[in-house]
């Protein structure tokens, strides 16, 4: 279905290839996963193979590249894709393109809305839909055009732990279509590598590092992979009780102690029965919480439950809809623009509203109080940004643009750090830098309050967790509090996780073995 001879692409303005001398066959009803670090031309191979380069998207592209077949793209940012207003018109403008007849749109269209497990109104505005939200009108767009190859960027990035199930599910029942060639970039490994036939890892000069079956890929070549910083599946090949304790998935597995000094009594932020909400729409209600200094907050719910309207409006972005919202006791109307961003940073859930600058480089000058080159140079480096300093902010990938989004709001030391999805997109040795920096701003004192859907993030750092649904704040305690309420986590779709989990086995194992008796061992 799909062939690549020599295959070489090169953005304007970057001084190496994208992708490099890229040859490989895909054949058909195959399902093929893509790994690789950020930036190593993931994206970029799937733009090709949707004829978008060099024909819709500027580039410079060598070799050869076929595909047999019709072609559909999930793009990493749905946003990207929508062309109608209402998420009925988007879905019928699909059809549209299929010369569907127009007494069969409607069935065609709850039918197309229902696969991905989207249940809104079809007069819904999409502006109005959360990202997880619009990840499944996108998809829900794509299938209704009944393509031969269906190439996806992410597709459960932006989505709740019920989404994601729900999604990969659905992108298993297409994979046992031995009509369709499936190609697919996925950073949440573990499900979606069980019913992959074959693997593509990319490396960081966008050569093709190594190509086979998962388990040969995951299995032969892990350590190499991690060396690397590419992701790799927590268990596979293993399950939780066949995993060997010495094995390098099993030290991942264990929670850190990072021995953290105490939360610092002086609050940060005071909500007194907030109401937030858009355009006099109000989703959460009621809410009262106070936030200290050095504490982290990870802010989890359903897609449209209202995190990234939290942080929005502790961010002065949009004005509660009722009670009040204080910074150090003065409330947030009180506040000049300049004074309060002084205090507070804020990480967009979507990077490309966040930059001003036409370069990278310069996106990093306008963040620090005193620019020098050295300083400069040092922010580029840690980041791994440097070979895309001149470039624009805009014509970044997904993962290098939120590297480049959160580098620029932890560049000057802020009192509090609002973090919207930090680390969808990016690879395991940027998300483990990330996470390190965080760190660090946390134990100088910077309060963080961090929307995510990743589990294992929330078992391993959170000092607290904030539960949003149906309308009201449902939870706010420690993570092991709320992994041992099952009704709350069934109710509101959240998952243990799988270090969680091992955790608790291993804790079963300890309480066994002490009960055995010697000639068991």
């Amino acid at each position: 279905m799909i062939h690549c001879n020599d295959l070489s692409v090169r953005y304007p303005g970057q001084h190496g290839n994208v992708l490099h001398n890229v040859t490989v066959t895909l054949h058909e009803g195959e399902t093929t996963l893509l790994v690789g670090p950020s930036g190593s031309g993931k994206t970029t191979f799937l733009h090709v193979l949707a004829g978008l380069l060099p024909d819709a998207i500027e580039a410079d592209v060598s070799g050869h590249c076929k595909t047999n077949g019709t072609v559909g793209i999930l793009f990493q940012n749905p946003d990207d894709q929508f062309c109608m207003q209402t998420v009925g018109a988007e879905v019928a403008f699909s059809l549209e393109n299929r010369s569907v007849d127009r007494s069969q749109m409607d069935d065609r269209i709850d039918a197309a809305l229902a696969r991905v497990g989207l249940d809104v109104p079809l007069t819904t505005p999409i502006m109005q839909l959360s990202g997880g939200m619009k990840q499944r009108l996108a998809l829900a767009c794509v299938l209704a055009l009944e393509p031969d190859i269906l190439l996806l960027d992410e597709p459960t990035a932006q989505l709740d732990p019920a989404g994601h199930r729900v999604l990969v599910q659905l992108i298993e029942e297409l994979h046992h279509d031995r009509t369709l060639t499936l190609v697919l970039i996925e950073h949440q490994l573990d499900r979606c590598v069980t019913f992959s036939d074959r693997v593509l890892v990319f490396n960081h000069g966008g050569t093709i590092l190594h190509d086979g079956p998962p388990h040969e890929i995951f299995g032969q070549h892990r350590a190499e992979l991690e060396r690397h910083g590419i992701a790799t599946p927590l268990l596979y090949p293993y399950q939780l009780e066949t995993l060997p304790p010495a094995s390098s998935q099993a030290t991942r597995l264990r929670k850190v102690n990072n021995n953290r000094p105490p939360v610092r009594q002086d609050k940060t932020f005071a909500l007194t029965r907030t109401a937030l909400g858009r355009r006099k729409q109000v989703i959460v209600d009621d809410l009262s919480l106070a936030t200290h200094s050095g504490e982290w907050i990870m802010v989890v719910g359903s897609n449209g439950a209202g995190k990234s309207t939290l942080l929005e409006t502790l961010a002065k972005l949009i004005p509660a809809q009722g009670g009040t919202v204080r910074l150090f006791e003065k409330e947030l109307r009180t506040w000049k623009n300049r004074s309060y961003y002084q205090h507070v940073g804020f990480v967009f859930q979507q990077p490309d509203l966040q930059f001003l600058k036409q370069t990278v480089e310069d996106e990093f000058v306008i963040s620090m109080k005193v620019p020098t080159p050295e300083r400069i140079e040092t922010a580029l480096q840690s980041y791994r940004l440097t070979h895309v300093a001149r470039q624009s902010p805009l014509a970044l990938s997904m993962g290098q643009k939120r590297r480049l989004s959160v580098a620029t709001m932890l560049l000057e030391p802020k009192d509090v750090l609002l973090l919207d999805e930090p680390t969808f997109g990016q690879d395991a040795e940027t998300t483990g830098q990330l996470i390190e920096m965080l760190e660090q701003a946390r134990l100088n004192g910077t309060t963080l309050i961090m929307v995510t859907h990743d589990m294992e993030l929330v078992h391993r750092h959170a000092d607290r967790v904030l539960v949003l649904g149906d309308g009201r704040l449902q939870f706010d305690g420690t993570p092991d509090t709320l992994f041992k309420d099952e009704t709350l986590l069934e109710h509101n779709q959240l998952s243990r996780p799988l270090s969680y989990l091992y955790q608790q086995l291993e804790e079963v194992k300890r309480r066994a073995g002490k009960r055995l008796p010697a000639r068991a061992y």
